[in-house]
């Protein structure tokens, strides 16, 4: 939460005795080699237990019981990388080749609430490396897999759509998110796939299902055209349906447009073809609204300890932190976002008024 860079800057606040007023007078503080030492060793059961019961009670509070987006509580799953190296390794690193040079990086899949406020990280996965030196790193979608299970022994029905990528666009994946009861939203970019020829072919020389235009700026204003068709994908029962939405971006003062394309298939039959395009642009909010976040202000990209034990501790502690402040922001804090504070200011203040309590847990000054 303090937004700390690396162990060396923590090793310095303790060695100045910063913490020195949120701590009982006679408490001794652990020194940085301390903390590495019990990130080695620390079982990640009991971090995964601490952050399930944060969000199992979120959920209790009635954090999605509106849903998302348009009454759905809408989950994205997304890979991130956390560090990479050409140095430094460990038994969990998972290894690429560039010009002959090994290097060594670490990535996690993370689920998270997109839509509404707040976006709540409600599970990760790390990719498992390689076993010998004849098999290949873990895929995010094994990972992705195991997290899907995680999420439904911990939470039963956590999610009504999982919203993926293009990485996604197979049959394995529809049918493991069917089983559990949850309808998959995946983006299709692979323009060689029969399922995109057959939709072109049965979406030929047609019109649009449907057609609206929204204000996006004071000065642009985008038209959404949209056309559905069913397909069949081999190894899934039942068809799917197949949705291509065409955006007219216009510039009113040139009056200029820009297109872009977006295909999906979807298990959502019965759902409206606005909420599903909100669903898929909303898969951007795991990128824009916590990786973006967490990478700069909170040093996920920063290797605080290349260990594999460590690694997935500090990685966890950081979630479950995020996880917090953001339930602060926006459950505790009135209008957070129509106020607009940046939540960046809000964490220097609570880490400035941290240092305004003495020993006894008294304040030393009104924070209001």
């Amino acid at each position: 939460m303090l937004k700390i860079r690396s162990f060396n800057q923590l090793d310095d606040w303790l060695e100045h005795n910063d913490f020195r007023r949120i701590v009982p007078k006679k408490m001794r503080l652990p020194r940085i080699d301390a903390i590495r030492d019990s990130l080695k060793v620390i079982e990640i059961t009991d971090i995964e237990t601490l952050h399930h019961s944060i969000i199992t009670t979120s959920i209790k509070n009635k954090l999605v019981r509106n849903g998302t987006i348009d009454g759905y509580k809408v989950v994205a799953f997304d890979g991130v990388e956390l560090f990479e190296s050409t140095k430094k390794s460990c038994d969990n690193c998972l290894t690429r080749v560039i010009k002959t040079v090994p290097h060594y990086f670490h990535r996690s899949i993370v689920g998270a609430y997109v839509g509404q406020d707040p976006h709540i990280i409600i599970g990760q996965e790390m990719l498992k490396p390689k076993l010998d030196s004849a098999s290949k790193d873990e895929g995010e979608l094994s990972a992705a897999k195991r997290l899907l299970q995680q999420l439904h022994k911990q939470h039963r029905h956590f999610a009504d759509i999982i919203v993926y990528d293009a990485l996604a666009c197979n049959a394995p994946w529809i049918n493991i998110v069917k089983s559990y009861n949850i309808n998959a939203v995946v983006r299709v970019k692979n323009m060689t796939l029969n399922i995109v020829k057959d939709a072109k072919a049965a979406l030929k020389n047609s019109t649009a299902n449907i057609t609206w235009i929204f204000q996006k700026t004071s000065t642009t204003k985008v038209t959404i055209s949209v056309w559905e068709t069913y397909v069949m994908m081999k190894g899934v029962t039942e068809p799917l349906r197949f949705i291509k939405f065409l955006e007219k971006t216009t510039d009113c003062n040139t009056n200029k447009s820009k297109y872009n394309q977006v295909f999906i298939i979807t298990t959502a039959y019965d759902m409206d073809l606005k909420t599903l395009h909100k669903i898929i642009h909303a898969r951007w909010g795991i990128e824009n609204n916590i990786f973006r976040q967490i990478k700069t202000e909170w040093h996920m990209n920063h290797c605080f300890i290349h260990h594999k034990n460590g690694l997935e501790a500090t990685l966890m502690f950081m979630i479950i932190s995020f996880n917090l402040m953001q339930l602060f922001f926006f459950r505790r804090m009135n209008n957070f976002r129509s106020r607009k504070l940046l939540q960046v200011e809000v964490l220097e203040r609570i880490a400035k008024e941290m240092v305004s309590y003495d020993a006894h847990g008294e304040y030393l000054i009104n924070t209001g």
